[in-house]
């Protein structure tokens, strides 16, 4: 290898694997995030590296990656679990979003026009007919930011997003989400009908409404599970047994 071609050749190796670092973080924060990997439970780096077929050093950083973010936290002799959300941080989170979405809500009731009112009268339509809980977030997910999106506020709506990602594996918790699904949908329509009177305070009001309840039920069901939690099986079994 030449001095000249050395550059390229590193670059080339560098963003492959930061590649392979991100592909690793991305599948174990969709784990994480639906459940599949449980708080508490250890992610053990060379089980890890031989499941996804790579070595160590891209488990390494999308671990570190994970810890930045709040997914994973690091223990004694660089082991790392997936991190447990306290009640309290769980109610903070919300308290959080609460604050940053009536705000969104207000901008978006100003700003938004038919043709988005449309759409996402469609996606309650499509939520209404949705009988699968996973499938049900993730149109809940699009919904929320289709009609927070006319506030023309990426940076805040890209942090309401993390937070709300951060416990919407609780959402999953003895039921706590499909019991949620049907009151939530009749929430969309009344917060959607008030942006599109362009009634700022009513759709302020009903949107600090829907959060709380989702935020009462998240929080009753990690009460119950922490009553009852067992010990957690090994990430590589249990990534396993959902494929």
């Amino acid at each position: 290898m030449t001095a000249s071609s050395a550059p390229t050749t590193l670059s080339r190796l560098k963003g492959r694997r930061t590649t392979t670092s991100a592909y690793v973080a991305d599948r174990l924060r969709a784990a994480i995030r639906s459940g599949t990997l449980q708080d508490g439970m250890e992610l053990n780096q060379v089980a890890l590296a031989q499941q996804f077929g790579v070595s160590r050093v891209p488990v390494r950083e999308a671990l570190s990656a994970l810890e930045a973010e709040g997914w994973v936290k690091s223990r004694a002799h660089y082991r790392a679990v997936v991190h447990a959300l306290s009640p309290d941080r769980v109610a903070q989170i919300f308290e959080v979003r609460t604050l940053l979405e009536t705000h969104l809500i207000g901008r978006a009731a100003r700003n938004i026009d038919a043709a988005r009112l449309q759409d996402l009268r469609a996606m309650c339509d499509a939520m209404d007919r949705i009988r699968n809980h996973d499938k049900w977030v993730e149109i809940n997910r699009k919904f929320h930011r289709a009609l927070l999106e006319s506030a023309k506020a990426e940076a805040i709506l890209d942090l309401v997003e993390q937070m709300t990602a951060q416990v919407e594996r609780y959402l999953r918790l003895r039921g706590a989400g499909p019991m949620r699904e049907g009151q939530a949908g009749a929430e969309h329509r009344a917060i959607l009908a008030a942006v599109a009177r362009g009634d700022v305070r009513q759709a302020r009001s009903l949107i600090r409404s829907h959060i709380n309840r989702t935020r009462d039920l998240v929080l009753s069901a990690i009460r119950e599970s922490l009553k009852s939690r067992q010990p957690a099986t090994s990430p590589r079994k249990t990534m396993e047994g959902r494929k």
